[in-house]
């Protein structure tokens, strides 16, 4: 019963922020940075072992991007 309150309290402020502001959906980013993971696996498979910089462009709020540089470890 004690954790009940938070709980909705957490809800209630979650779906306030939900309607209110631009909350980025973070299960199309996800999406999408898997995508490209998989995609950069396959093409080098073949190739041996190092690491790679990669920089991505992520449009979070559809005013500005966000420019990430992503470190690719090959195995």
């Amino acid at each position: 019963m004690g954790c009940l309150f938070p709980f909705l309290l957490g809800t209630a402020i979650g779906v306030y922020a939900a309607q209110n502001y631009e909350v980025p959906n973070l299960r199309h980013l996800a999406k999408r940075y898997e995508e490209e993971y998989r995609k950069k696996k396959a093409d080098g498979a073949a190739g041996a072992g190092g690491s790679r910089t990669k920089t991505v462009m992520v449009d979070i709020d559809h005013d500005e991007l966000i420019c990430e540089t992503v470190h690719v470890f090959q195995e």
